[in-house]
């Protein structure tokens, strides 16, 4: 189901992701500023829209908001794979400011309780689509030199995008808004 080609990619992907979020905590270990901005616009900008009584609501907000950054992912390969190398930098960095900011003011316990549940299917979800992304943008530059052709690699990889992330960001949606919560709950 995975061939060199698609493998190379994930964890090209993944490398991409991990290293921007290393390069994300040590900002906030070296200027807590910056890590304490970041939170305030996240709160204000994302949790506000995401977060509501209901955890239906929560679940298809979490969802619709995973879906977008997903396929952005995926369809940046368009741009010779420039926004999603973009979009893998910055949620890596993103998440590695916010991560150790958790850390520093809630403990490794709060924040490993409030990731990994659903954690474990939504980075998955996310390195998928942005290395659907990058091999996109692979064929995109073969298409140019007249041996590649970008729109049949679109329907082969935006079908395993429907197959494996589709499904993915609903089952992490779903711990995140249902199940997530409760944990912390206990935590607090």
């Amino acid at each position: 189901m995975c061939d060199g080609k698609e493998l190379r990619a994930v964890l090209l992907a993944l490398a991409i992701f991990l290293i921007a979020a290393v390069i994300g905590g040590v900002a906030v270990t070296s200027n807590p500023a910056v890590g304490e901005e970041l939170m305030e616009l996240i709160n204000e900008e994302i949790f506000t829209q995401l977060m509501s009584e209901n955890p239906t609501i929560v679940t298809l907000n979490i969802f619709i908001n995973n879906l977008q950054a997903s396929t952005i992912l995926f369809l940046g390969g368009v741009s010779f794979g420039l926004i999603t190398l973009l979009i893998l930098t910055l949620n890596g960095f993103i998440i590695g400011i916010v991560a150790e900011m958790i850390r520093q003011e809630q403990g490794l316990l709060f924040f490993l309780a409030g990731v990994l549940p659903h954690g474990i299917f939504e980075i998955p979800a996310f390195i998928l689509a942005g290395s659907y992304g990058i091999l996109l943008g692979g064929e995109v530059w073969r298409e140019l030199s007249a041996d590649g052709d970008a729109v049949a690699a679109a329907g082969t990889y935006g079908r395993k995008f429907l197959l494996l992330v589709l499904p993915l960001l609903a089952i992490a949606a779903c711990i995140e808004g249902f199940i997530t919560p409760e944990i912390l709950n206990l935590l607090t």
